[in-house]
């Protein structure tokens, strides 16, 4: 692809003569008839750089009126390079036009993120040539974020630090102003930028390597990002106050009474870094550092609180301890010999939170409800409730105002991560159907989503009520429903009695059995009955109705291949290692992905359903609900991003698999343990939290044994980082019945562990401090054991033999 021409090539030209070239040039492309829209715009494109091209070599043209569909065209490309990572030079064709008069364009976000993605090569030498650019628009790149692909942190990235380069070398030349870029930079992130994104405007503030000059000039500026809400960024402020201090150039006072934010810093680190900022002014600025000490107590690790209550002690301020014993760890305050006036919270774990039964749906309701779900399909409850509605006859004539939203949600299918089988576009596909305005079926991968999909296609077939609706929570069926809504139906849905079968509650079949009259053969077998020899129905049933019964078989239970792999690597002369794993779930008589296998009405058969993961989004939640007995099943199918998310950036699907597992009250697998101990592993904060709530509902309620989790923990460690795992148990210490959970996985994952574990000090704080607090010190013979062979300095060792002797 040719480089655009530069301006000087083309200013002496015309809008008029512009659009005369364009005349000529995209008239096959204005003729042409398109399939598709961006067909056209691809020629019209094409037009327009060759019309900019004839146009520097001088070519004549007559001049006419501006072309229609050229300022929408511009429109479109600069839309698309706003949220497109590499988008050539699509600014650069918009601002040629822009500065010829041929089009006018608003500066608002997207233009400046299209300017991002969309400049091309030899940035400083287009900017040096359109300083009215530089003026209008070069320093909104400090203003506005970016997200997804566009900002100035992703495409420096994948770019090779372009715009980074850029602005050093036009400060250098003078084109930019030194001193502004570095404070453009500080206040950026100062802003509400995420922290991936923030960290470019720091890196660049330092790509400058400013002067102990220019530092102190930019204190208040750094002293506001003391404050910051991205962790990182508090941490860059500090390190560039510290030299300012060395040398004596610290503006004090200011400093201190802006300090105490960012002790509450998560990183430990970063914490300490402030406390012994404030440490060095104890003497002359006593008053101000016992401030950010106090401060300092409400941290949550407890080697933070120890150097505040030091720097306390140096500031005179320590009588105050006693009122703020409540505020510190257990093992802070057994080592002041504080006592807590804090009552013990709740140990009686409180019982697992399942899916509520769903809520009726009335006729009023039925249109909200469902233009709901066309949004958001993640509420099976609600989606269950909807189907029950649309099985009446004539309910669809509330759904008529919705035509037009499911028409889009269909045609939005493509574009999204999932394609056309995302669910919201099965709902809205239902929509049309029962409008008499069918779309064109959607394809889907899982044998388990064309089941639910053939399941929405069947409401019409018969009448009578919804065989498989919840009546209870967890998605379950009771037995007694399911009678009462077989009475007289001689030609049941078939997906739909595959469905309540699969949702059968074990308690009250007995019962149910003896009160009804005519059942299906496989529905009685379902309920307790002996298999006949004659089995009546289609296979299907009988699957179902077994699979009711019992949950997976040993020998039927998925399984999950992957270890961890080092390998090692030199990067600048110095060779390092990292860690690999690429899990692999496989299932007896498993089929490679792509060829095929699996029936469409027997969802819990995973021959041929496994595959490499993609995204599943609303999913997740409604492939959980098929069959409430056992979560292997599902975790099987949905779980891959899990186990990827300790390695991987952003995987949207890992809390709905996570909320999913949390409410499960089926059987809970070896799956299902290493699913929860991957989520306390995950990279992302957020996602941790969500493994956090499972634990809580899983392990304290006895619903996953504690030790299974920390075998799937000690397997991977080599991987995966405790420190992660130390922060979430320390989470989920603070619940109810948390406490003694987190003492029996520790005391099971500890002795499992190498003893140079990175993060092992952590947990060894999070095990003493659970300790403490539940009155029960170490017992178990192993981890006595395995404690007790923790020699040296280091501060694990420190921590083991405090344990042992609180003994």
């Amino acid at each position: 692809m040719r480089q655009l021409p530069t301006y000087d090539a083309v200013a002496e030209r015309s809008a008029s003569e512009m659009y005369g070239f364009l005349a000529t040039l995209a008239r096959e492309a204005v003729e042409a008839k398109h399939e598709f829209a961006w067909q056209r715009d691809q020629a019209l494109r094409a037009a327009v750089d060759a019309a900019l091209h004839a146009a520097a070599k001088r070519g004549k043209a007559t001049e006419q009126a501006k072309p229609p569909w050229l300022q929408g065209l511009v429109v479109r490309d600069l839309r698309s390079a706003a949220a497109s990572y590499w988008s050539g030079e699509a600014f650069v064709r918009a601002r040629l036009l822009e500065r010829l008069g041929a089009i006018e364009l608003e500066h608002d976000d997207n233009y400046v993120l299209a300017m991002v993605s969309g400049f091309g090569e030899r940035k400083p030498d287009k900017l040096r040539a359109d300083l009215e650019l530089v003026e209008s628009t070069l320093w909104r790149l400090f203003e506005v974020e970016g997200g997804g692909e566009v900002s100035l942190a992703n495409v420096d990235r994948f770019g090779g630090d372009e715009w980074r380069t850029t602005f050093v070398e036009l400060s250098a030349d003078g084109t930019l102003d030194r001193a502004r870029v570095l404070r453009e930079c500080l206040r950026t992130l100062a802003r509400d930028f995420a922290a991936y994104r923030a960290q470019w405007f720091s890196a660049t503030f330092l790509a400058f390597e400013p002067s102990l000059d220019e530092l102190e000039s930019l204190q208040p500026e750094l002293r506001r990002l003391l404050a910051a809400s991205v962790p990182a960024t508090v941490g860059f402020a500090l390190k560039q106050l510290l030299p300012l201090q060395k040398a004596e150039r610290l503006e004090v006072e200011e400093t201190l009474a802006a300090l105490p934010p960012a002790t509450l810093v998560k990183a430990k680190g970063t914490a300490l870094d402030a406390l012994r900022l404030a440490r060095v002014h104890v003497r002359t600025s006593a008053g101000a550092a016992a401030d950010v000490a106090r401060t300092a107590l409400g941290h949550p690790h407890a080697d933070v609180q120890r150097v505040a209550v030091a720097l306390l002690e140096a500031a005179g301020a320590a009588d105050g301890l006693a009122e703020a014993a409540d505020e510190l760890a257990p093992s802070v305050r057994v080592e002041l010999g504080l006592a807590s006036d804090a009552t013990a919270s709740d140990e009686t774990p409180v019982a697992q939170r399942l899916m509520p039964a769903p809520e009726p749906v009335t006729t009023d309701d039925l249109a909200e409800r469902t233009a709901a779900l066309l949004e958001d399909a993640s509420d099976v409850a609600g989606l269950e409730a909807v189907l029950a509605a649309l099985v009446e006859p004539g309910s669809e004539r509330a759904l008529a105002p919705l035509r037009k939203r499911a028409l889009a949600v269909v045609a939005r299918g493509p574009r999204t991560d999932m394609r056309d089988s995302w669910l919201p576009g099965q709902v809205a596909r239902l929509v049309l159907d029962l409008l008499g305005q069918p779309a064109e079926p959607a394809r889907v991968l899982l044998a388990a989503q064309r089941f639910v999909v053939r399941r929405l296609g069947e409401l019409r077939e018969h009448p009578g009520p919804l065989l498989a609706t919840p009546d209870l929570p967890g998605g379950w069926v009771s037995p007694d429903a399911l009678v009462r809504r077989l009475e007289g139906r001689h030609a049941p849905r078939h997906h739909d009695l595959v469905a309540a079968l699969l949702r059968l509650h074990p308690d009250g079949r007995e019962h149910a059995a003896r009160g009804a009259a005519v059942l299906p053969p496989a529905v009685r077998f379902a309920l307790g009955g002996q298999p006949t020899e004659r089995r009546e129905g289609p296979e299907a049933w009988w699957v179902a109705a077994r699979r009711s019964r019992a949950p997976y078989a040993a020998d039927e239970l998925p399984q999950v291949a992957g270890e961890p792999v080092r390998t090692e690597a030199v990067d600048n002369g110095k060779p390092f290692h990292y860690w690999t794993i690429r899990f692999t779930i496989v299932s007896p008589g498993h089929v490679a992905a792509g060829s095929g296998g699996g029936l469409d009405d027997q969802p819990t058969e995973l021959k041929g359903q496994l595959s490499a993961y993609s995204a599943l989004a609303d999913w997740v939640p409604t492939l959980a609900a098929i069959w409430p007995h056992d979560a292997e099943h599902a975790l099987a199918l949905t779980c891959s991003g899990v186990l990827d998310a300790w390695d991987w950036e952003l995987n949207h699907d890992v809390p709905r698999v996570l909320d999913a597992l949390a409410q499960s009250p089926g059987r809970l697998g070896g799956l299902a343990a290493l699913t929860l101990a991957a989520g306390l592993s995950a990279t992302h904060r957020h996602h941790r939290l969500h493994a956090v709530d499972a634990f809580v509902d899983l392990v304290p309620t006895g619903r996953l044994e504690s030790t299974a989790v920390a075998a799937a923990l000690a397997k991977y460690a080599p991987a995966w980082q405790a420190g992660r795992w130390a922060e979430s148990l320390a989470s989920v210490a603070h619940a109810p019945g948390g406490a003694a959970a987190v003492v029996s996985l520790l005391t099971a994952l500890l002795p499992q562990l190498p003893s140079d574990q990175r993060g092992l000090n952590k947990l060894l704080d999070v095990l003493r401090d659970q300790t403490i607090h539940l009155s029960t010190p170490v017992a178990d013979p192993k981890l006595v054991d395995w404690l007790g062979r923790l020699r040296g300095s280091s501060a694990a060792a420190r921590t083991a033999r405090r344990l042992l002797d609180e003994q």
